[in-house]
Order: C-alpha cells, then sequence, then structure tokens
C-alpha cells in the first residue's frame, strides 16, 4: 500500500448557484445515543429510536446488538445523535474491531459529522444532529422548539443505572425527541424554504438561499486557482478588543457602562452592500469605484487603539497589529482605516471586480418575515438560523479529509495509514465544490466595518470591549449610536454596575439587577460558578477544575480512559495573540514583528 500523502484534487461537475441545483436526500430519521458509568467510564447501554419504536441494548453484546437492528434499517434511513463525538469513543472502535468497511468525514482535524459502514448488502449511516444548529445549541434548546411536549429530563448522568426505570426513561427521551423533533425541523424547512435539511445548518441555508434565486438565474462559482488563493488570503473572522482592563463601578443609580448589540449583523450587510461579482481585473492600482481586494503595506497611527485592518501571522492566524505590515484587505476597509490615521505605503497587487450584485434581497426578506410573522414561535428560530448560517458557507474549504478502511491497495493511493488497525486517512480536494470567497470576503468585512464605524463615532477612548456584533461602551454616550429593532441597528443588551475587560472573550461583570455574568476563555463552561464572575471582577484572573477526556484520535491509539481532573486558569493578556498592557490600566494592539 502507497504511503504517499500528495493532495490531488477530486474533480466534478462545474457547479453553479441556481434554484434547480438543489439536490435534497429523501430521509427515515433514526436517533441513537450512549450512556456511560461516569464521564468516559464502561459503557453502559445504547439506545435508539425510530418510526415510533424505541430500543435499549445492555449486556455483554450491546454493541453487536444495536449494529446487528441498525442493519435492519437501510438506506434512505440516517441515524442521527447529538453531539456525537462522545458516542463515536465505543461506536469507531467496535466498527475497526469487527473490521467493518467504514469511513469518518470529518469537518476539521478531529471533528468527525458522518460516520457510514457497510452491514452486509447495506451501508448504515450516521450523523451528527448538533451540527445543523449553532454552536452552543443544547438538546434541551432543541426540544423546547421542536418537541415541546417531550421535554429533556434530567438525572444525575454521573451515576446512571441500567435498572432503574427513571433512567432508562431518561434515555429513551433523548433519542425520542430527535426522532418527532428533526422530521419537525425538516417539515418547516420545507414548508418555508422548499428544501430538506442537509448535513450542516449553513449547507441547509445554502439550499435555502439557492430556492430563492429566481428562475433562468445563476451565479457562477469559483475556480480554484491562484485567483482563489489571493481572495482566500482576505478573509477574515470578527474583531475582538479592549481599550482597557480596569474595574469600572458606577458610582449610584445609573450604569457604569452599557453593551449594545447589531442586529442580525451579516444579514444586514449581505442585504445592504452586496457582493463583487462580473469580470475581474488584475492591478497594481487603486481602482475606484469597484469592490477589490488588494496586497498592500500599511503604517498604523502611532497611538492605534482599536485596530480597524486585520493580517495574518507566518503560519497564517489571523493577527491585529499596529506599527508597519502587509495584509490582503477589502478596499472598504482601506477607505475607512485611511479616514482613521493609517497610511498605504506601497500596493503591491490587487483584484478588482467590474460590478456589485444584491443576490440576497429576496432571501433576507423571506427570512425576516417569517422571523415576524412567526414571532416567539419555532418559525422564527428557523428563519434566525437560516439567515445567520449562510455567509460562511461561501468560503468553505476544499480540503475534505477522511479516515477510512480500504478494501483494495488503489483505494490507499495518496493516503497514509492513521497508526489504528485497518485505518487510513486521506485529504480529498474538491475543486468542483460550490465556493465564491470573495462574497464572504466583502460580508465578513463589512460586519466588522459596522462595529468600527460606531465605535470610532463613540469615540474609541470611551469604547471597553468590542466582540464580532457587540459593543460596550461608558455610559453617557448611547446618542452616538443608531439604536433600534430594525437590521444592522444596535439593541441595548446589558447595563452594567460593574464591568471589568480582561482580555480577548475574557470580562466579567454585575448587571444592574444584581446578576452576574461574563465570558472567560481557558475556563469550562459547566464549571464557571458567580464566584468565579468575581474573582475575575476582583483580580483579573480566576480558575475552575473540569473533567477532560483525551481526544478521539489520541483515544484510539493508545485505548479511552476514564475523564481525569484538570485545573484551568482564564485566559489573560499574557497569552494574548493580539494585545499587551502598556501602562496603568491601558491596553494596545501589539506591534508587528
Amino acid at each position: 500500500m502507497s504511503d504517499q500523502n500528495e493532495r490531488k484534487p477530486k474533480r466534478g461537475k462545474e457547479k453553479k448557484y441556481s434554484a434547480n441545483e438543489v439536490k435534497d436526500e429523501t430521509v427515515i430519521y433514526g436517533a441513537f445515543d450512549s450512556e456511560t458509568a461516569g464521564l468516559g467510564g464502561e459503557l453502559l447501554m445504547l439506545q435508539c429510536s425510530i418510526m415510533g419504536e424505541s430500543r435499549v441494548f445492555t449486556g455483554e453484546h450491546k454493541l453487536r446488538d444495536f449494529v446487528d437492528y441498525l442493519g435492519k434499517f437501510p438506506s434512505p434511513c440516517i441515524w442521527y445523535g447529538w453531539h456525537t463525538a462522545y458516542d463515536w469513543r465505543y461506536i469507531i472502535p467496535y466498527l475497526i474491531e469487527r473490521q467493518f468497511h467504514c469511513e469518518f468525514n470529518l469537518r476539521t482535524e478531529s471533528d468527525i459529522y458522518q460516520v457510514t459502514f457497510s452491514y452486509y448488502e447495506s451501508q448504515i449511516v450516521m450523523r451528527d444532529a448538533a451540527a445543523l444548529f449553532k454552536p452552543g445549541t443544547r438538546l434541551a434548546d432543541f426540544s423546547r422548539s421542536f418537541t415541546p411536549e417531550l421535554p429533556k429530563m434530567e438525572i444525575d448522568i454521573e451515576f446512571f443505572d441500567i435498572n432503574n426505570p427513571e433512567h432508562i426513561a431518561y434515555a429513551i427521551r433523548d433519542v425520542e425527541i430527535l426522532t418527532l423533533g428533526l422530521p419537525r425541523f425538516n417539515a418547516l424547512a420545507s414548508k418555508h424554504f422548499g428544501v430538506g435539511l442537509g448535513h450542516t445548518a449553513a449547507g441547509t441555508a445554502m439550499k435555502a438561499w439557492q430556492r430563492t434565486i429566481p428562475a433562468g438565474v445563476f451565479y457562477k462559482t469559483s475556480k480554484m486557482d491562484d485567483r482563489e488563493a489571493y481572495i482566500r488570503d482576505s478573509y477574515y473572522g470578527g474583531l475582538v478588543f479592549l481599550t482597557r482592563n480596569d474595574l469600572l463601578t458606577s458610582e449610584g443609580d445609573k450604569p457604569v457602562a452599557r453593551t449594545y448589540d447589531i442586529n442580525s449583523s451579516y444579514p444586514y450587510v449581505m442585504d445592504t452592500f452586496g457582493v463583487p461579482d462580473g469580470r475581474v481585473i488584475e492591478t497594481d492600482d487603486y481602482q475606484l469605484g469597484m469592490m477589490g481586494i488588494y496586497h498592500v503595506k500599511v503604517r498604523t497611527p502611532d497611538d492605534l487603539v482599536i485596530p480597524i485592518l486585520p493580517g495574518r501571522d507566518a503560519q497564517g492566524n489571523m493577527r491585529w497589529r499596529r506599527g508597519v505590515f502587509e495584509t490582503k484587505v477589502t478596499n472598504r476597509e482601506l477607505i475607512f482605516a485611511v479616514a482613521n490615521g493609517y497610511e498605504i505605503l506601497d500596493i503591491y497587487s490587487g483584484l478588482a471586480f467590474e460590478e456589485t450584485i444584491h443576490p440576497f434581497s429576496d432571501y433576507i426578506a423571506k427570512c425576516k418575515r417569517i422571523r415576524k410573522e412567526f414571532k416567539g414561535q419555532t418559525e422564527e428560530e428557523v428563519g434566525k438560523l437560516f439567515q445567520n448560517s449562510l455567509y460562511g458557507k461561501y468560503a468553505s474549504r476544499r480540503e475534505r479529509r477522511r479516515v477510512f478502511m480500504p478494501q483494495s491497495d488503489e483505494e490507499c493511493f495518496d493516503a497514509i495509514p492513521l497508526g489504528i488497525s485497518g485505518l487510513w486517512v486521506k485529504t480529498d480536494i474538491h475543486d468542483g465544490m460550490r465556493c465564491r470567497p470573495e462574497w464572504a470576503v466583502f460580508i465578513t468585512a463589512h460586519a466588522r466595518l459596522r462595529l468600527l464605524q460606531t465605535a470610532y463615532s463613540v469615540g474609541v477612548d470611551r469604547c471597553i470591549y468590542g466582540d464580532t456584533d457587540s459593543l460596550t461602551v461608558l455610559d453617557g454616550y448611547e446618542s452616538a449610536i443608531d439604536t433600534g429593532s430594525e437590521y444592522g441597528q444596535f439593541k441595548l443588551e446589558k447595563s452594567w454596575r460593574k464591568f471589568r475587560a480582561i482580555a480577548p472573550k475574557v470580562y466579567s461583570g454585575e448587571l444592574m439587577n444584581g446578576s452576574y455574568i461574563g465570558a472567560a476563555k481557558g475556563l469550562p463552561r459547566k464549571s464557571i460558578t458567580d464566584q468565579n464572575w468575581l474573582d475575575l471582577i476582583e483580580s483579573g484572573q480566576s480558575s475552575a477544575s473540569a473533567l477532560s477526556l483525551s481526544g478521539l484520535v489520541v483515544g484510539m491509539k493508545n485505548g479511552f480512559a476514564p475523564a481525569s481532573v484538570l485545573d484551568r486558569k482564564s485566559s489573560d493578556l499574557s497569552n494574548s495573540s493580539n494585545y499587551e498592557q502598556l501602562t496603568g490600566n491601558r491596553v494596545r494592539v501589539k506591534l508587528a514583528s
């Protein structure tokens, strides 16, 4: 078998965006789950539900009986779990041990979103249902929206007892929620958008958007070439910043600071500003009146407080810097940066687009209409999910990793052994994938600019903290903020009696109602208590203990062990890649190297 690791494009039919390009699966929804003796402990039970029937599997041969049962329901049945990374720890080793012809598809280096394996003449497909929703969605949230008559039950899961009827009922309820709720979700997607559920929220939103493209209209997709690579270099995420890290406390009945969020930030800019299209002009000079992406050298103001232009380090990571550095950014960002003290020292190259189009207006209008018509109902959540899940899909990575058990030497060409019995790993590059990375570039750039324009209008010294679509400012400056209920306007979210920004994704405070909340990157969410928020307010540091499991691939190689307790500390400026403390409580952007 070959041990080469050269990645070659997996060619496909040239794709375009149009209504008649949408393909849907016919699906029978099954659900599965597992219960263990504590986190990472012995597998106690597997349970599944399909077409109104629920089953549990215990005893010595529970994995065998579970797989045999799944094999009774061939395609178009798809089995869904919820946050399945944990279940894979028990199911995948069994499939490997039994030498099933299996394949695992990964979203990232370690995030498996689908497992398929052959069972005699059938192919069993298992997926993660949580991928259909926004990150952080819990099964309890899903049940409140889609199966209110079947709320998620609660028990002390650490001491699951297969002889306790209440515990069995808890386990069965989880799979019944999925088999009842997913068809309802699918029915709403079909009713309002004319599509069935895809593999992920973004994939489903993409299909829904395509359904709104008028008949006879199509948009070309990107080609995998040097131009696309150039464009992808200018695709960045959200801006997170802080300007000071001291404790601010109200001296009276008025709050010391307020936090404002942008209403539907990404849908707003998608609809309002449009995206580039048409003939692309390669240039080494600035092209007026056209959307463009430029490779430039810039110098920031010496007193830069809130950065405007992002860049990349040697490893390709997004960075915010002051001083002199090179970057690839949009013309819209350059215009705003120059207006606020940046200098363009050189333009090395650029891509300018002859047209600006608005392909999302009908789609965003539909989502907005659904949200308004079904206010407070499940449909409102579906409309919000669909409108917010689309923008990044246009910059989807063409690389797709898969781990598989080959049946022939030919299957191992360009693959490498994973180091686990019988498994190989391969990265396929799909040159026929639907991509328009320049659309994602401008959508995210305009979203950052919406936040930045407001921050600079308020005054950079009056802004304490910002994160993607929210801004925390000193009290008394709300007149500079465009507040309202329309998309793109800001709404008041929090009023703080005490507030302290500590580092990117780390802040804490007391609200005017007396409750304590915040963000604490580095600490496990489930372990955070009010004392952690108090510690962060008072000292800027906190710690918490949590159970931790080894990664899936590591566990497959070395054997799975029960969770161990780890002590974790919250992040602070000392490990920030973008910010540093200047003097006293002032925080500044790091100097470009």
